[in-house]
């Protein structure tokens, strides 16, 4: 074995040194391994008719764009920046772009030869808990999980998609399955094997040298589920601004300012198709590979996370194109709107940028909400907390600890990672990044038991009007005063709903209608119902969802709902009569179809 790793460092220096004579490669891409790269910040074009493109037709784009779920779009052509759309300096969370990084940080170390692809887990010592790895599994190697194709489908931590088959039924290498257990076993792999923490790691090789302007090591932490896998996930969050240097570096081949980071061969190697997903993508080394031809003809592959964030790479014609979806308010950008967008954008090229642009600095907006407080004013924060804190009379879910820091708090939750708070006039806290309230929870006494955000409170409130206690759920309300979201609304109509006043919460519905989206309230009272059947209060749940119905009675979802609860309470007639009605109004809600026939086959609701 020691031979082997031998034999593999030598080939390693090998390829390096190949790729400092031979830099010129680029040439068939018309570029230099010398091009254009930010400083420390980035540089736009003055005019994007000399980054070779169309001003009307990036301008059209820009409009598509604006109507599409999406809080941030950057392009980046030669090196610069040609258009920069949206919140581009906030750090949103990555998601599966994370395994992109993580790839990247292998080719660190397989440059230098201090990882052996083709070790197996048992020659890894990897096994698991609670539930071991079959020894087929086992035999899985490191290179199978860069291509999630280890055969080991076994359940992990932070979980999104998960290609799933019997445990054992498909041997190591013969079966492309996206698997988080793949990739968070591998960041695991990574410490084993080198001693290089994921976050310490991705700072010291690209965070630094590509000299991110945003990137802090405390913007990623380990994320555990152990009832499902000793391997914790390893959340990121990443600015647009910071994530396009990341996708420059692959653009570039691996060199940055005429240092080579990473070798060309295994930029080539990681972004090589070896699995196909579907007609759009296919896999690579936890990099996507896109098989369309309007997009395979620039050679993009991409780094893809829930809500389509991208980070897209196409590199036979130096560009890099990002997009970041707000996933802290559930936003989503379709993949299909996606692409075309980038299409879009593609066609808006009319050849090369000029050779000597007129370059002008990047400008962001600051956060307005960035403030610095007195120590004195900060203190009566700091600690560790139950979250939610004990006075909502919620069941407590973790521990929070609050430290202070140069005029701001800092506060780290196992489900969350770091996250910094601004002090406001008004005494709430704004969260960085997430932009979410947070207001002080104090108990009896009046000293501070902890922090909670908006929508814990809500929550919190209707929880505590359903137990018939409706004078201390408007205390609770009175804690977020003068917030006139939507989700506020709707928890002030739902705590006088269930504290006997159904007339000013149908006021306060009708408030909302008025100057919002109906469909968007009607859904926010249905995910009031069913918080309220999730902890058992049935009975609750029926009048919320039976108030929807009134409120809303040509939705089919507020009826599907309704029938829901009216089951899990018995009322199988009732039941039946709300799904009907529900299929009135939408003949396709299969949903309904196979409720009412549970119903005559005399099964109840599933859980």
């Amino acid at each position: 074995m020691r031979h082997k790793s031998e034999l593999m460092r030598r080939a390693a220096v090998l390829v390096l040194a190949l790729g400092a004579i031979l830099a010129v490669p680029r040439a068939s891409l018309g570029q230099s391994a010398g091009d254009r790269v930010p400083g420390e910040q980035w540089m736009r074009y003055a005019d994007v008719g000399q980054a070779g493109f169309d001003a009307a037709q990036l301008a059209a784009a820009r409009e598509t764009w604006e109507d599409v779920p999406s809080s941030a779009f950057m392009v980046i052509a030669d090196g610069a920046v040609v258009a920069a759309w949206g919140d581009v300096a906030r750090r949103f969370m990555c998601h599966s772009v994370r395994k992109s990084f993580l790839s990247a940080l292998y080719g660190i170390y397989w440059d230098r030869g201090e990882i052996e692809l083709n070790k197996t887990l048992a020659d890894l010592g990897i096994d698991d808990d609670p539930d071991p790895l079959l020894e087929s599994e086992k035999q899985a190697r490191i290179l199978d999980l860069l291509k999630a194709r280890s055969g080991v489908f076994h359940p992990a931590a932070y979980a999104g998609r998960t290609d799933s088959r019997p445990r054992g039924s498909e041997g190591p290498g013969r079966y492309f399955a996206y698997n988080n257990w793949d990739f968070n076993t591998l960041a695991t792999i990574l410490k084993q094997e080198t001693g290089a923490d994921v976050f310490d790691a991705f700072d010291e090789y690209f965070g630094q040298p590509l000299r991110m302007e945003d990137w802090r090591v405390s913007d990623g932490y380990y994320h555990y589920e152990l009832d499902k896998s000793k391997y914790p996930a390893y959340p990121f969050r990443l600015s647009a601004r910071d994530a396009a240097r990341f996708g420059l570096l692959f653009a570039r081949l691996g060199v940055w300012d005429d240092q080579r980071i990473l070798s060309e061969h295994w930029v080539r190697r990681s972004s090589a198709l070896y699995s196909i997903d579907n007609d759009v993508m296919g896999y690579g080394f936890m990099w996507w590979v896109l098989r369309e031809r309007r997009f395979e003809q620039y050679g993009m592959f991409a780094a893809l996370g829930v809500g389509n964030q991208m980070i897209a790479v196409l590199p036979k014609i130096d560009m890099v194109i990002v997009n970041r979806a707000n996933t802290y308010q559930g936003e989503g950008t379709p993949m299909g709107q996606l692409l075309d967008l980038v299409e879009q954008v593609l066609e808006a090229r009319t050849g090369a940028p000029a050779a000597d642009p007129q370059l002008v600095p990047l400008e962001v907006d600051a956060d307005p909400m960035v403030t610095r407080a007195s120590d004195d004013r900060l203190t009566e924060f700091v600690g560790e907390w139950d979250y939610p804190p004990a006075p909502l009379g919620l069941p407590s879910r973790m521990t929070v600890t609050i430290t202070a820091d140069d005029g701001h708090l800092v506060g780290y939750a196992p489900t969350r990672g770091t996250f910094r708070f601004y002090l406001q006039d008004d005494g709430t806290l704004h969260q960085e990044d997430s932009r979410e309230r947070y207001v002080t929870v104090r108990d009896g006494a009046g000293a501070v038991a902890g922090i909670a955000d908006v929508s814990t409170v809500v929550a919190a409130a209707v929880h505590t009007a359903s137990d018939g206690e409706s004078e201390r759920a408007a205390r609770m309300l009175a804690l977020v005063e003068g917030d006139e979201s939507m989700e506020v609304g709707v928890g002030r109509a739902m705590v006088a709903l269930l504290g006997g006043d159904p007339t000013a919460a149908e006021h306060e519905v009708q408030e909302l209608v008025e100057r919002g989206d109906p469909r968007r309230v009607e859904l926010e009272i249905n995910a009031v119902g069913y918080a309220l059947l999730g902890t058992e209060r049935a009975d609750q749940a029926l009048a919320v969802f039976d108030f929807n119905t009134r409120a809303f009675p040509e939705a089919f979802n507020a009826w599907d709902s309704l029938g829901e609860a009216h089951m899990a309470l018995g009322h199988d007639d009732e039941a039946i009569r709300c799904y009907e009605r529900s299929l009135e109004l939408n003949p396709n809600n299969t949903n309904a179809t196979e409720m009412i026939a549970r119903i005559r086959q005399g099964a109840r609701p599933p859980n």
